[in-house]
């Protein structure tokens, strides 16, 4: 239930065009609700647009405890505080809400969505194959570099690029190469993707042609064809490879991953992973053309260099590059926030949070926090080098924390700096141009440049 406390003329923003003395605020539980939600919607549409805009909105006017609405009665109460990291490692809040209604559909069978001993078992399981030592094992990073190098070649002598478009071609072709996936069959799992996707909008509408019927047919798809990928591993006998190591893998109790589990979490890591790397990779590239400074120190860099880097230890020779990818993460976070549900009553600033409720962790409020980031809205590599302290969870939240922390971290950071070594070897010295200025950021499905943003490189 929420309730209205009246509030004073100066408490609301003129732009609003309402009469501020017949205004009051909404409460839920006790907090404050955020104003702008249409009916049914809720804020989705300022989501969509503006969620680091919506987010800091909130914080100004309510400090840093505040609701609002994902739509059909999907509440979140957003913890608008750097404190909020602390609340991945919160035994009062757990993942499982993930196994539940149209999102069950598609992180239900994945670690995302399990804590506590069922976490463990499929953690352990799935952190060798992952680690530094099981990405080089599986020659994960020559699959990567001939990705990249092709699809960056490929640039050159085009009068411009969608570079969203192409980032998300590369990098779900990444994602493709190491798990077995031909050439012959991209095209139909990158449509099956597309529809893939729509799930997690999570409308409650369940018709012939909706969305969710849509991405539940696509779903059964792609895992029919995981399922007949990993049919084939074990048929050929294959010991190399990330798949081979997944199906070698064992929990702590000695046992195999089961066929469900592979399923369900190879799904996500197709999905996942290339959409946001897709993103940060278009983020990178938008802001290298913003700032020449910062195109001619990693084309010299990446120009010194022999080649790219094909493993985790090779990326310590670039550290420009990973200055680069990291500054673009952090300003542009893929998931802008993520979410725990409250599993018993718990305290939060002295105010009790009802056991059930949703809450919010803004990662991209967290990723501009000035007091850790001076000038938060600014780009700036150059804060990632010469340091003497190592990188933070904190600064890495990007990535989760707690036992959630993302197993694709050293996966995507390879992949990522390995596109930016590419591009700055490859293309003109000059660097790329943006057509239209700046890009717009969309907020769904994840943090990106609006799709239309355009790139050329001048000889």
């Amino acid at each position: 239930m929420s309730t209205a406390l009246p509030v004073s003329f100066t408490d609301l923003p003129l732009r609003q065009g309402l009469n501020p003395l017949a205004r009051r605020i909404e409460t839920r539980h006790g907090f404050p609700i955020l104003a702008g939600r249409f009916p049914v919607v809720g804020h989705m549409p300022a989501i969509a647009l503006d969620e680091l805009g919506l987010l800091r909105e909130g914080q100004r006017r309510f400090g840093s405890l505040f609701f609002w609405s994902h739509g059909f009665e999907s509440w979140q109460l957003v913890y608008a505080s750097n404190e909020a990291f602390s609340l991945f490692k919160s035994k009062a809040l757990d993942s499982s809400y993930l196994t539940e209604g149209g999102v069950g559909h598609l992180f239900g069978q994945t670690l995302m969505a399990h804590d506590g001993a069922s976490h463990r078992r499929l953690r352990t399981a799935m952190n060798g194959p992952f680690s530094p030592k099981g990405l080089d094992a599986a020659e994960v990073g020559a699959i990567i570099a001939t990705c990249v190098e092709r699809r960056v070649r490929s640039w050159l002598g085009r009068r411009d690029v969608e570079v969203l478009r192409e980032t998300r071609e590369l990098a779900l072709e990444v994602m493709f190469k190491i798990t077995g996936v031909e050439d012959d069959e991209l095209p139909d799992w990158r449509r099956h993707y597309e529809d893939l996707m729509l799930v997690i909008l999570n409308l409650p509408f369940d018709v012939p042609g909706s969305p969710r019927r849509r991405g539940l047919r696509a779903r059964d798809w792609v895992d029919a064809r995981i399922r007949r990928i990993l049919a084939d591993v074990r048929a050929r006998g294959e010991a190399k490879g990330l798949l081979p190591a997944l199906l070698d893998s064992r929990d702590e109790d000695g046992e195999p991953l089961s066929e469900q589990d592979l399923v369900g979490n190879l799904r996500l890591l197709l999905l996942a992973g290339h959409e946001t790397s897709a993103s940060t990779m278009a983020w990178c590239v938008a802001h290298l053309a913003e700032s020449p400074a910062a195109w001619r120190a990693l084309r010299e860099e990446a120009s010194s260099a022999p080649d790219l880097p094909r493993s985790p230890a090779d990326l310590r020779r670039f550290p420009f590059a990973e200055a680069v990818f990291r500054e673009a993460l952090r300003l542009h976070p893929p998931v802008a926030h993520d979410a725990r549900r409250a599993i018993a009553d718990f305290e939060l600033e002295g105010r009790t949070v009802p056991a059930g409720t949703h809450v919010a962790i803004p990662l991209v409020l967290l990723s501009r926090d000035p007091e850790l980031y001076p000038d938060p809205d600014s780009y700036r590599p150059e804060r990632w080098l010469g340091r003497k302290e190592a990188i933070s969870p904190l600064e890495i939240a990007q990535f989760g924390g707690g036992a959630h922390f993302c197993l694709g971290y050293h996966l995507a950071w390879m992949e990522i700096v390995q596109f930016l070594v590419a591009l700055a070897r490859t293309i003109p010295a000059s660097g790329p141009r943006l057509q239209d200025g700046f890009p717009a950021s969309r907020y769904l499905p994840v943090l990106h440049p609006a799709a239309s943003t355009r790139v050329r490189f001048d000889g």
